[in-house]
C-alpha cells in the first residue's frame, strides 16, 4: 500500500516536469533549413526563364508592374515588413531589363525573369532562429536574402549587399 502511495505522487510530478519541458517548440536545424530553402527556390523560380513579367515605356514602371506580379505570386514567402529597399534588391536579383527600341524613335523596357541565380552558402543564425542566404546570379553579382519564420512559415525579412 506505501509503494501505491509513493508512486502516484511520484508519477504526478513526473507529468508536470515532462509537461513543462515538452511545451515548448523544437527548433531543427536540418528540418528548417529545408523548409527556407524550399521557400527561397520557390521565389527564384517563380517564374519561367526569360518569362516576360512587365512592359513599359520606362524602366520604372515596368519595375512597378513586375514588383506586383512577383509579389502577387510569391506572397506567402514575403514578409509584410519588407522594406521598398529589399524589394527592389530582390526585383534586381531575379530579373532582367531588356529594352527595345520601338520604330517611333522611343524605347520600351522589358522586365524578363532569370533563372541565372545560385544559392551560394547558408548560414544559420542560432540564437534568432533565421536563415541568411547568399544568392550569387550571373556569376558575379550577390545578395544576402534573410529568412524569418513568421506564422510558422519561413518569409524573406531582408534581402541586403554584402558588405
Amino acid at each position: 500500500m506505501i509503494k501505491i502511495t509513493l508512486f502516484i505522487p511520484t508519477f504526478i510530478l513526473l507529468l508536470l516536469l515532462a509537461a513543462c519541458n515538452g511545451g515548448g517548440e523544437s527548433f531543427e536545424p536540418k528540418v528548417e533549413q529545408e523548409k527556407a530553402t524550399e521557400v527561397i527556390n520557390s521565389v527564384l523560380t517563380s517564374f519561367e526563364d526569360q518569362e516576360k513579367v512587365a512592359e513599359a515605356k520606362t524602366s520604372d514602371e515596368a519595375n512597378v508592374t513586375a514588383w506586383k506580379k512577383l509579389k502577387e505570386k510569391n506572397i506567402a514567402a514575403l514578409s509584410k515588413d519588407l522594406e521598398v529597399e529589399d524589394q527592389k534588391r530582390l526585383l534586381y536579383l531575379l530579373t532582367l531589363n531588356k529594352a527595345d527600341d520601338l520604330s517611333n524613335g522611343e524605347t520600351k523596357s522589358n522586365i524578363l525573369f532569370t533563372h541565372n541565380t545560385e544559392i551560394k552558402d547558408v548560414s544559420l543564425d542560432q540564437e534568432k532562429k533565421i536563415f541568411t542566404f547568399d544568392i550569387e546570379r550571373s556569376g558575379f553579382d550577390h545578395k544576402l536574402i534573410t529568412l524569418d519564420k513568421q506564422e510558422d512559415v519561413w518569409k524573406i525579412v531582408t534581402v541586403q549587399d554584402p558588405e
